[in-house]
């Protein structure tokens, strides 16, 4: 499994044939820009507008999301009250994944909170009953059944997501797509407040578990000695 640094978005399918892969995954900031580049998308990336899986297979680049189950991968986990609000921080190609989960999902009461208005504008004219706000009120949040983060706020070398979660709605879940590091400040600041929370760690594992069952039709086993392999090697990034 190697990384690439991608300089042109243009010069994928040169690349890919050059190289000869078989297939490969997209993370930020490329899932939404790089469809451009591909000849077909399968049925949840086409409604999502967005892909972090690749097949080339028959000289042709066949884009895939399998974003959407691994964050409902996460969800199975917690009793989830769809009923409340949900709070979405951020815009980008993992966000659409989501909120198109909660759109199929009939959840009706969505704040969508993101400091670029165009992008998050892009997205709420594809769904309903979205609400933008450029940065999130203590109403919203105490409100929430659902608080998600789907930005880079958290990340190792990004600044955290410094969310006061004093007061919420104790049925709250607070669900933290970033898995490194797996204990996130919004994730410590949940566990403080004593909440039910989520880490990246499962929407990352099932995600990938779905991309190796595109690439080869098998869909490994996860075990709970993954989690605490993948756990001691992000601690050494």
């Amino acid at each position: 499994y190697t990384p690439f640094l991608i300089d042109k978005i243009k010069d994928i399918k040169l690349a890919i044939k050059t190289l000869n892969i078989s297939g490969l995954n997209v993370t930020v900031p490329f899932k939404k820009n790089i469809i451009s580049e591909l000849d077909n998308l399968d049925k949840h990336a086409k409604n999502i507008n967005a892909i972090n899986t690749i097949v080339y297979k028959n000289k042709k680049l066949m884009g895939y999301n399998t974003d959407i189950l691994g964050f409902e991968a996460g969800l199975k986990k917690l009793k989830w009250n769809k009923e409340k609000p949900v709070v979405v921080f951020g815009a980008g190609g993992a966000a659409e994944a989501i909120i198109y989960f909660l759109y199929i999902n009939k959840v009706k009461n969505i704040t969508l909170i993101n400091r670029t208005e165009s992008k998050a504008k892009k997205i709420i004219k594809r769904y309903k009953n979205i609400i933008y706000k450029k940065e999130a009120n203590r109403g919203i949040i105490k409100e929430a059944g659902l608080i998600i983060n789907t930005t880079c706020l958290g990340m190792i070398g990004y600044p955290n997501l410094n969310l006061n979660l004093k007061g919420v709605n104790k049925e709250v879940i607070i669900y933290d797509i970033v898995y490194n590091p797996v204990d996130t400040r919004l994730i410590l600041n949940a566990k403080e407040e004593k909440l039910s929370f989520i880490n990246g760690l499962d929407m990352f594992i099932e995600q990938a578990r779905c991309s190796f069952d595109i690439w080869f039709n098998i869909k490994p086993k996860i075990e709970q000695s993954l989690y605490k392999k993948i756990k001691k090697e992000i601690k050494k990034l």
